[in-house]
């Protein structure tokens, strides 16, 4: 699933809650990443104020505009900054060498499908599902797999019903195949 799909998926309410938990540091770092502006208004004077500014920003240029390096950049500060716990945990199940979190090494491809759905259900017996969602879904995206976008409770940490994530699964792997690396 791509950066504005998932930031789409997630809603507002996810989003504004990631959002809400970043540092006004933190979210000109965003701007930047995902080619965007940074200023503000001269009346915007408050930090409160500047944070609104930013966030209508970067709604507008992810959902209306689909900027995916900037939907990629909220979400992988929100991930890096405030829930590495989360890749340590994932990646200590799955027996990758990391440092706090980050790896080089490509494990998509080296661990077996089903080795990383027992993470995924690992990291759903810890965190709320949609941190998990975000995490793994965003993994696929990096590292060219399908594995999790095949995955039904991934998707409903996305909040897909049952029937819903099903369809998604089927349309797919009618798409994409089967096989755990995503087509070129």
């Amino acid at each position: 699933m791509k950066p504005v799909e998932l930031y789409k998926r997630l809603g507002a309410d996810h989003i504004d809650a990631y959002y809400g938990e970043l540092s006004g540091k933190e979210i000109r770092s965003v701007l930047k990443a995902g080619e965007t502006h940074t200023a503000v208004p001269k009346t915007a004077y408050t930090q409160s104020a500047r944070r609104g500014v930013w966030r209508r920003r970067i709604d507008a240029e992810v959902v209306k505009e689909g900027n995916e390096k900037l939907a990629l950049a909220i979400l992988l500060e929100w991930l890096m900054a405030h829930h590495r716990e989360m890749l340590i945990t994932f990646l200590d199940f799955l027996e990758v060498k990391h440092t706090r979190g980050e790896t080089d090494e490509d494990f998509c491809e080296t661990k077996d499908p089903d080795q990383l759905r027992a993470g995924v259900d690992a990291l759903l017996a810890k965190y709320p599902p949609h941190h998990v969602a975000t995490y793994v879904l965003l993994l696929g995206h990096l590292q060219n797999t399908t594995v999790f976008d095949q995955t039904e409770a991934v998707l409903g940490g996305l909040g897909l019903s049952a029937s819903e994530a099903a369809a998604y699964v089927e349309a797919h792997r009618a798409a994409h195949g089967d096989g755990q690396k995503a087509a070129s």
